[in-house]
């Protein structure tokens, strides 16, 4: 379970990927407490797709499967996890489009599921940006769904609680632990069921009143889906695999200008919470969502050319 160093490494010792593993299982027994003393409650078909995308994880720790295998994997779970009744089944008046047609929910979430999991598995390349943008992540959207879901809401500190945990594991100079693929994918297809239940237009969003759900959905997770699409535009401008594993993200060149792991992860994850908070401000200044959207464009360039460039 050793990862091994490689020229694209950002470690030098050695290290165990066996952090997913150790969050799945206390995930797990935090499920069954909570599920037998309180009230926490998660559809079945969506407990059944973390298990089994966490299981797909714990096969690539060991074994190293090939990508493609590992996209149909990722398919089936988000197949299973439709069968929850949570998906993507409105636009919310983006390019003026709300309901959609039930086929197009299904491609659309499908789709959806396998960019959020693979962006939270790419960025997984120093200590700690994964897990600290997944805390960010879950604190803001026990805000949202407070109301609406208190059953699943539990499934938040107790997640979180396992993420804190590992982050000490994490930043251990001398018995480093890594999330690995286990970690990075259950992180995920966690992630991805939220995004689904709060794009879903049959849950209530106390957020409505004053921002779009797409934009939130957006704001919420910035760094890995704006990171994912440059390096994969990179990569296939050179003429690459957009799934290659190279030093292209962002948080490399952090590290490459001389910020440590915690600097760096920090760093990113300051950033993300005041893209968030710009986003919420525009929001409120009552114009329109394609001006909402070009203002946060235009402060994630300003961004990117004071830490980034």
């Amino acid at each position: 379970m050793y990862d091994p160093i490689v020229s694209r490494s950002s470690h030098n010792e050695k290290a165990t990927r066996s952090g997913g593993m150790a969050l799945f299982f206390t995930f797990c027994i935090c499920y069954g407490l909570g599920k037998a003393i309180y009230s926490m409650s998660v559809d079945l078909y969506a407990l059944i797709a973390w298990i089994f995308i966490a299981l797909t994880g714990m096969a690539d720790d060991f074994f190293s499967i090939k990508y493609r295998e590992k996209f149909f994997l990722q398919v089936f779970a988000a197949i299973v996890m439709l069968q929850s009744g949570i998906y993507i089944d409105s636009f919310h008046g983006v390019f003026g489009i709300y309901e959609i047609p039930i086929w197009a929910s299904y491609i659309i979430s499908i789709f959806v599921f396998i960019v959020i999991v693979n962006a939270f598995n790419l960025i997984d390349g120093i200590d700690g940006l994964s897990a600290l943008l997944s805390i960010k992540f879950f604190l803001l959207v026990a805000g949202i769904i407070t109301i609406s879901s208190k059953e699943m809401f539990l499934v938040i500190p107790s997640i979180v609680g396992g993420i804190t945990g590992f982050l000490f594991f994490n930043f251990n100079p001398v018995k480093k632990v890594f999330l690995g693929d286990t970690g990075a994918l259950l992180l995920g297809s966690v992630i991805a069921f939220f995004i689904f239940y709060i794009l879903n237009s049959n849950s209530y969003i106390i957020t409505d009143d004053f921002i779009s759900r797409p934009l939130m959905v957006i704001l919420l997770i910035i760094y890995p889906l704006a990171d994912t699409l440059r390096a994969s535009l990179i990569r296939m401008y050179k003429g690459k695999s957009p799934f290659l594993a190279d030093r292209v993200h962002l948080h490399h060149r952090l590290i490459d200008k001389g910020y440590s792991h915690w600097g760096a992860s920090s760093l990113i994850l300051g950033l993300s919470i005041t893209v968030v908070m710009v986003g919420v401000f525009v929001s409120s200044l009552s114009i329109s969502l394609t001006a909402c959207s070009l203002i946060i464009l235009v402060y994630l360039a300003i961004l990117y050319y004071i830490f980034f460039n």
